[in-house]
């Protein structure tokens, strides 16, 4: 444990996370960024304390001196298992997720929180830090509407390029015929949900063509006992040749696509999209888009209002569906 000072004499003492702050946490992040992305506990257990790459030293927690509340958190990871064929990325660590309360704020606490989170990073030998974007991640980047990028400059980090979460509206959702016309040229193939039958024939697909994080993500999902129709699939030729992970009302798992609800839509009517992927031997088809389209078919049938795709670039590929940016990341890293 570690003290740090503040204004007019008052401090907090900084410790690892344990279990029984997990409240405290949460309405740490709610009072600071609670407007835009409110955060639940069921989130924050399964993107920490249950995922296989959280270390409880990794997340510091700054408490009152003098009253043991808890002034803010900053949580750190390193990859502890393999990630499919990415393995274990022993140069990288991410920060996940940062907070003050705003009673606490412009006393330094967050720059000492983050300093401590790179320096659990520094103990694992990792040499660049990120932001975001870690296995169960809450966010790909620095989400814009925290107004933190000016802190995270100041602190070393360089960022470059963005990243976007879309989202379109299901109500009256029809398919457009451009999409029925490439889905009825590709009379061999079928988009459907997976069957437990295809559970081979998608992880044969995945090795051989998205072998890493994605492969690792769909296999970490199912493993949990999540069913295999929640990912939709391109089928056809003896095989896989594409697939959507989906998530909706009932998931059984907080997708990063769902985790921060919709614009429009009632409460829990939020369907989303992500990852997805086809085979090189099926682009150029229109057969993405097609995906896409049956994915949003299902998500509506299954009582979602709106879709929304997370963490993407492809804002021309997903605006022919009517989808548009409805948040912005910017990435951010800094040499430790």
């Amino acid at each position: 444990m570690s003290a740090v000072s503040g204004g007019g004499g008052a401090g907090v003492r900084l410790a690892s996370f344990v279990p029984g702050l997990l409240p405290d946490v949460v309405d740490v992040w709610n009072a600071a960024a609670g407007d835009a992305f409110p955060l639940s506990e069921a989130l924050f257990q399964q993107n920490t304390v249950d995922d296989p790459h959280f270390n409880a030293a990794g997340c510091v927690v700054a408490r009152a001196a003098s009253t043991g509340r808890v002034a803010g958190f900053c949580l750190a990871k390193v990859a502890q298992e393999p990630i499919g064929t990415d393995g274990l990325l022993p140069n990288l660590g991410w920060i996940s997720m940062l907070a003050v309360h705003p009673d606490w704020q412009g006393r330094g606490y967050g720059m000492a929180l983050l300093r401590a989170g790179e320096a659990f990073l520094r103990l694992r030998r990792r040499a660049q830090s990120m932001l975001g974007g870690d296995p169960a991640h809450f966010f790909p980047g620095i989400p814009d509407e925290t107004g933190t990028a000016p802190f995270f400059e100041h602190a070393g980090y360089a960022l470059r390029g963005d990243a976007y979460d879309l989202r379109r509206s299901l109500r009256g959702y029809q398919t457009p015929p451009t999409v029925a016309a490439a889905r009825a040229a590709a009379s061999d193939l079928e988009i459907r949900p997976l069957t437990p039958g295809d559970r081979r024939a998608l992880f044969a697909f995945l090795d051989a063509t998205f072998p890493g994080r994605w492969r690792y993500t769909i296999a970490r999902f199912l493993e949990s006992g999540a069913p295999i129709g929640d990912v939709m699939g391109v089928v056809g030729r003896g095989g896989v040749l594409g697939f959507a992970h989906l998530f909706h009302p009932g998931s059984q798992r907080i997708g990063p696509s769902i985790a921060w609800g919709g614009s429009d839509a009632g409460a829990g009517a939020v369907g989303g999209l992500g990852p997805m992927g086809i085979a090189p031997a099926i682009r150029g088809r229109g057969l993405g888009l097609a995906l896409v389209d049956r994915a949003a078919v299902h998500l509506a049938a299954l009582g979602a209002h709106e879709m929304v795709v997370d963490w993407t670039v492809l804002l021309d590929f997903y605006g022919k569906l009517g989808f548009t940016p409805c948040r912005r990341y910017r990435h951010g890293a800094r040499r430790l």
